[in-house]
């Protein structure tokens, strides 16, 4: 069988935050992460609502849950805040991983930070790959201001931290 045959390469769900994904979201190198992450919710209509988030928006605790910030008026806000349910989708290690998530929403404990923030459990971790090829980027972004932009981010990440 060569890698070019058709092959269905089924996804591995796994309980535990993969650690690529980990160290990506460890609220740390802020400036070199330039990968804009996929979060799903369901809207009040069933539907999917696709947003994408940045990592200074995103961040992985050591327990393995994830927190987000996210503007109070979007759609994900209000998705979240409803039903809980998420899919944070990302590109690494030559695949797309999906995390499968249950949200809750948390304190803000910076006044000065307009956003609201999320805590979330992971339910399910998939990685897919294909034997014939790999993934090599997700959706990538490039700052206007980076010095502004990742001095915010920092702010947000350091509130993240400390949300209750």
């Amino acid at each position: 069988m060569s890698k070019t045959d058709y092959v269905y390469a089924p996804h591995q769900d796994v309980k535990k935050l993969p650690e690529e994904v980990a160290a990506y979201l460890d609220g740390t190198g802020l400036l070199a992460k330039t990968q804009a992450l996929r979060v799903s919710t369901v809207d009040a209509a069933g539907w999917p609502h696709a947003s994408l988030l940045s990592v200074g928006e995103v961040l992985a605790l050591p327990s393995g849950k994830i927190r987000f910030a996210i503007f109070p008026a979007a759609g994900a806000a209000a998705n979240l805040a409803r039903d809980g349910r998420l899919a944070l989708t990302l590109s690494l290690g030559g695949g797309m991983t999906e995390l499968r998530m249950r949200a809750r929403p948390l304190a803000n404990p910076d006044a000065d930070i307009p956003l609201a923030f999320f805590e979330a459990e992971l339910e399910a971790a998939r990685t897919h790959v294909a034997p014939y090829a790999s993934v090599t980027s997700g959706v990538t972004f490039s700052l206007h201001e980076p010095e502004a932009i990742v001095a915010r981010w920092e702010r947000q990440i350091a509130a993240l931290r400390a949300a209750n």
